[in-house]
């Protein structure tokens, strides 16, 4: 009897060690794997929730949503504007993100005076998706160009990222289908090499 209780206390911590759930932020990939794309998203008027949605379903992938603490709505819009002419640093709000579990990497962002809303620009500064094969897609107004494409590219590249797959979306006066069906085009124009690894991945 004193041998079995011996037994029991020794092998209890290995069963409560094997039997503890991971917790749901704590996803851990299959061994080996290594395809895993993530839709990041930046959106302060609904537009880029709509393309990130999108993108989801279409990859089947997870969705990450970038918040900022700075408020930007009515008058504090202004905001945005000293941001960008002033490459002011956005206020984060939390976010938990191991860079590690992903690749690739689709963003999903507005562009605000020719260049990637600061949100997501402090997201992705200091080389944070260093190596990361990236495919962006970005929203805007009407006020975009060859220019601001190259700004956004630019940008990217100094990060050490490698855009794989790239489009834009004008939202202005757009209804949530046109959106979609915008997004859906993209993918197919300028995602083939995202579309192949689907297939690889699938079979």
């Amino acid at each position: 009897m004193k041998k079995y209780f011996i037994l029991l206390l020794v092998s209890m911590p290995l069963y409560i060690f094997a039997y503890q759930p991971f917790s749901a932020g704590a996803q851990v990939p299959a061994a080996g794997a290594t395809w895993r794309p993530l839709v990041i998203y930046y959106s302060l008027t609904g537009n880029n929730r709509i393309v990130a949605a999108e993108l989801g379903n279409a990859f089947g992938c997870e969705r990450l949503e970038i918040t900022s603490m700075r408020e930007r709505t009515g008058f504090w819009k202004v905001n945005c504007v000293i941001d960008q002419l002033f490459d002011r640093d956005d206020l984060p709000g939390p976010v938990k993100f191991d860079s590690v579990q992903y690749n690739p990497i689709i963003i999903a962002c507005p562009i605000w005076i020719h260049r990637l809303a600061s949100p997501m620009r402090t997201f992705l500064d200091h080389k944070r998706l260093a190596g990361k094969d990236v495919y962006a897609v970005v929203t805007h107004q009407g006020n975009y160009g060859e220019k601001d494409e190259q700004v956004v590219k630019s940008f990217l590249a100094a990060q050490d990222m490698h855009l794989k797959g790239y489009g834009a979306v004008l939202t202005r006066g757009a209804t949530e289908s046109e959106i979609i069906n915008e997004t859906k085009s993209i993918i197919k124009r300028n995602f083939s090499e995202m579309e192949k690894s689907i297939s690889n991945n699938t079979r």
